[in-house]
């Protein structure tokens, strides 16, 4: 993990020299982790209206997994028919922190990002290294007697349902989290097509550490527990997206690419 942290502090400082970073990795403005190809105004906005008040400390870490994802996507904010995620283009807006509510008492979930098209709705989970640290999968109680709906019937609940009774199954993979995304999607967007897209960095060198294979496994493990219903659970690197995108991009996205694996796309 230590190492992790440091890589991703590196890769801050070797294209942004002059910020100062504080000794755990925080710079002192969150302006001062964007890539140059990111403005505030593409993403301020949508993190103030977010829960979790993302911008007065926890976007400022070198390994913030909420700057990760608006470094990626924040530029198309301004150019939107440029992007293709989970085979998909056309889509109508793009959102950070975008609330999707269960029907539950409580902070509803707040999606990282969220694209939408007339007829369907594409839901980013970012994660940058919280994955190398153990996690447990915990729900409150009103998960299992509040939710009346349909959802209940959906493999999601009853990927929920055993959890309860097995908390520690995946250990480096935050189901918990995903579930509640899948539920507040499925309740905030009835009718619509949906994708729970988890998004997630890995180092270069991610096959010299034996975390990153485990974290993987418990992808594709969860992954087959709950397929056949929507969302569509899909997981990607971002060195793989961004692969992807550079395949046929367009003069400025080849700029912006330069500049996130400059910054992101480190050994450890």
């Amino acid at each position: 993990m230590r190492r992790a942290l440091l890589a991703l502090q590196n890769g801050l400082k070797i294209g942004s020299p002059e910020i100062d970073l504080d000794k755990q990795g925080y710079t002192a403005s969150f302006a001062d982790n964007l890539v140059s190809s990111v403005t505030i105004s593409d993403f301020e906005a949508d993190l103030r209206q977010g829960s979790g008040d993302e911008l007065s400390k926890k976007f400022r870490a070198a390994h913030s997994s909420s700057a990760l994802a608006v470094n990626c996507f924040g530029p198309f904010k301004r150019k939107l028919s440029d992007l293709r995620v989970c085979g998909s283009d056309g889509f109508t807006s793009l959102r950070f922190e975008k609330k999707c509510p269960t029907g539950l008492r409580g902070t509803p979930p707040n999606i990282d990002v969220l694209m939408e098209r007339a007829d369907s709705v594409v839901a980013i989970e970012s994660k940058c290294t919280e994955y190398l640290s153990r996690t447990t999968a915990r729900f409150s109680r009103s998960y299992k007697t509040g939710i009346r709906d349909e959802r209940r019937e959906s493999t999601w609940y009853q990927e929920m349902l055993r959890l309860f009774d097995t908390p520690e199954t995946y250990r480096r993979l935050d189901v918990a989290q995903l579930i509640k995304h899948a539920l507040g999607l499925m309740n905030s967007y009835p009718d619509r097509r949906l994708t729970l897209h988890y998004l997630y960095w890995e180092p270069l060198n991610a096959i010299d550490h034996a975390a990153f294979e485990e974290h993987r496994r418990e992808i594709v493990a969860f992954a087959d527990r709950i397929a056949g219903n929507d969302p569509v659970f899909e997981a990607t690197t971002y060195n793989d997206l961004w692969s992807s995108w550079s395949e046929s991009a367009p003069r400025w996205l080849n700029t912006h690419l330069q500049d996130l694996c400059a910054r992101y796309a480190v050994t450890i």
